[in-house]
């Protein structure tokens, strides 16, 4: 992927700057863990029991651990396994198993290795245990879980959703759309919940339900109807059936509340660097500063990222 495209990722983040700062619906109890290093660019991250936390890297090509002693370690070293730019990571519902996205954007030495991706590694070992490529390439982006184990994954570059097939040997695209094409990045986080499947469309702020009929099968789209604008809806995080977290890459977590095709927008917090996933655990909302915006490009023009990070922004009742 031509690299000038990633500076999509700041997408409407000069819209935010002149918001007023604040926690809205949030308590005033906030934490955070600093990750290391200036080129980490943080891109997802997944929660296990005991409150260690996975991250993936889009550049440095490796997963983190950080351990609930909040000790930082590698899970996945650099670019072992064929990893390249790692994005969305999630952990299976017995937390045995952790699933990442990985991908090429050309931005490391290790471009090239392998094919873009869903990959599954052991926790107990850290082995690889699962390598399903994208069919056709593209980009694979977030990736949900229902509660059956079923694994869907959105592809960013190829306007579809895919699903791991029921006997684990293909990642199968089950819903192809061009309304999910466009500029740069498309589709991005994906949660899954009994009414099917919901999906954020980053370079347009749409949000999109995709009903599923019992054989599995899905139905079409229907665009949310929504209270407000979203500006780069990244990372999905599901509160209940009806409610998600939405990381906004222009700055703000928001909160997004569905009644049949509309959705209410509550915005939670305006003062986040560039955020790129949420996850939730224990009341609490854990936002990745991954500043993608400001990755390295060929002019030399970005800024540098601020310290990597992530906040822990405590969920008022």
């Amino acid at each position: 992927m031509p690299i000038p495209n990633l500076r999509l990722k700041a997408i409407a983040v000069g819209l935010l700057a002149a918001a007023t700062i604040s926690n809205l619906g949030l308590s005033d109890e906030l934490d955070q863990i600093a990750l290391p290093g200036e080129t980490l660019f943080p891109e997802s991250l997944a929660i296990d029991e005991a409150g260690g936390v996975y991250v993936s890297s889009v550049l440095e090509a490796r997963i983190l651990y950080v351990t609930p002693e909040r000790e930082i370690e590698d899970f996945v070293a650099r670019g072992e396994h064929g990893l390249i730019s790692v994005g969305g990571l999630k952990l299976s519902s017995d937390g045995t198993t952790l699933f990442a996205c990985n991908s090429d954007l050309g931005m490391n030495e290790f471009a090239g290795a392998s094919s873009p991706a869903l990959l599954a590694f052991d926790v107990s070992d850290k082995s690889l245990t699962g390598r399903w490529e994208l069919p056709g390439g593209g980009l694979c982006n977030d990736i949900a879980i229902s509660e059956d184990g079923e694994v869907y994954v959105t592809d960013s570059f190829v306007p579809r959703v895919l699903k791991l097939s029921p006997d684990r040997t293909e990642l199968t695209p089950i819903l192809l759309d061009q309304r999910f094409t466009g500029e740069g990045f498309n589709l991005s986080g994906i949660v899954h919940t009994s009414d099917g499947l919901f999906v954020a469309k980053f370079n347009s702020g749409e949000l999109y339900h995709i009903p599923m009929g019992p054989n599995g099968v899905p139905g079409d789209a229907v665009p949310l109807a929504l209270s407000q604008p979203l500006f780069a809806p990244d990372g999905l995080a599901l509160l209940n059936e009806s409610t998600f977290l939405v990381a906004e890459s222009a700055g703000r977590l928001v909160k997004v509340t569905v009644s049949g095709h509309e959705a209410q927008v509550e915005v939670l917090a305006t003062d986040l660097r560039a955020p790129t996933a949420v996850s939730i655990d224990d009341g609490q909302a854990y936002v990745l500063i991954g500043q993608l915006d400001r990755l390295p490009n060929p002019q030399g023009s970005s800024p540098a990222p601020e310290p990597f990070r992530i906040e822990i922004l405590d969920l008022a009742d």
